[in-house]
């Protein structure tokens, strides 16, 4: 059977979302000043593929290069040498972790996020077999028997005609003798439902572990506040492990190779965990809905009018554009709202029901405005 997705080829479906999900991991941290020679994709791709990678000079250029490390171990018990072989560049050669180069962990344990993609992917990739078998199954709701041919080429073309929408008559009885229709038996304990939040769950324990938020939960009622906090707190531990590799990498590079690289995390995680890493996120740097101290639609309180010589608390005829609730109106053109009290400081109650009369006359005026200038004119007139 030709398919364009190969249901069961389990190794290669857990590799092709291995490579979706490092596509999008790979943004997660941003470099600067890096050498022509050493790539940042690349060098991301190495790191979270092989878990670490050991920066040297060969033939005066800057390389990332992964090997087997091993050697005498120090007093910690920590390898001490790495064996690289390179063939494009012809080097073949032991060196010391310490004195020829840098050691680039992605983690302290330098596990990198294959293994953690390899569970989740391969989890995901059985139940995906798990659903396929479930829509496999919905078509088979009826079993159908024959007891010989003759009757079985009978209800095939029974199906067939039914299939194409033709109004077929039975000729002869023995269809009746030799065709058994049995129900197929069907499991309740699992459904379509559960297979989904299941793949849902997967997913989102993934997302969490490499500092994505997600909102897939096994429950079906929404999370309440103290939830979703917890949740946010599980982002950060692994990704902050990560960033705190590669800042001590970063530094040991610049010190041994007089380079100025910088490194910082990229893309939404740069908003996420930036703040963890450095106690600190510039606001210009946030977007424009999270800047501190703005507020949509909420206009900027004006300091009070202080008195001074020749400026007197006595009404002014003097318009004034000051921002309102409606926008950059004159406050004498406001309309007034039903209920309130009348502000007769400013101007009369015989001249707002004259502005009143004349905003009725507008020919363009709609029927709920001019309902809601009826009741404020009835309202004035119940005033006086």
């Amino acid at each position: 059977m030709n398919m364009a997705y190969h249901y069961k080829d389990k190794a290669a479906n857990v590799k092709q979302l291995n490579q979706y999900m490092l596509a999008k991991t790979v943004s997660m941290f941003e470099y600067q000043g890096l050498p022509d020679t050493l790539p940042a994709d690349v060098l991301e791709k190495m790191l979270q593929q092989n878990g670490a990678v050991f920066v040297t000079k060969v033939e005066g250029e800057i390389y990332a290069f992964t090997g087997g490390i091993g050697g005498e171990v120090d007093v910690y018990n920590r390898p001490t040498q790495i064996v690289i072989a390179n063939p494009a560049l012809k080097f073949n050669k032991t060196l010391d972790l310490e004195k020829d180069g840098v050691l680039m962990r992605n983690d302290d344990f330098c596990i990198g996020l294959i293994p953690l993609f390899n569970k989740a992917h391969t989890m995901m990739v059985e139940n995906d077999i798990n659903m396929m078998v479930y829509g496999y199954n919905t078509r088979t709701q009826k079993l159908i028997s024959a007891s010989d041919d003759k009757t079985r080429e009978s209800a095939e073309l029974l199906i067939k005609r039914s299939i194409d929408g033709d109004i077929s008559v039975i000729a002869e009885n023995a269809i009746f003798d030799g065709v058994r229709v049995q129900s197929a038996q069907s499991s309740q304990s699992v459904t379509i439902t559960s297979m989904t939040e299941y793949q849902q769950y997967l997913k989102g324990s993934l997302y969490n572990e490499v500092g994505l938020s997600s909102n897939f939960n096994m429950k079906r009622e929404r999370l309440i506040s103290s939830e979703l906090d917890a949740s946010e707190d599980s982002l950060f531990p692994y990704v902050y492990n990560m960033m705190r590799c590669r800042i001590e990498a970063v530094k040991k590079i610049n010190e041994m190779f007089d380079l100025n690289i910088q490194v910082d995390f990229g893309s939404v995680w740069h908003f996420k965990n930036k703040e963890l890493v450095d106690g600190v996120v510039k606001p210009a740097e946030l977007p424009a809905e999270t800047q501190p101290g703005v507020t949509e639609n909420v206009p900027a309180p004006t300091e009070p009018v202080q008195p001074t010589e020749g400026n007197t608390n006595e009404p002014t005829d003097q318009p004034t554009d000051q921002p309102t609730d409606a926008g950059t109106i004159p406050a004498e053109k406001l309309p007034v709202v039903a209920g309130a009290d009348v502000d007769t400081t400013g101007s009369s109650i015989a001249d707002q029901k004259a502005e009143i009369e004349a905003m009725l006359n507008e020919p363009d005026l709609s029927d709920d405005d001019k309902q809601a200038l009826t009741e404020m004119l009835a309202e004035l007139e119940a005033t006086e």
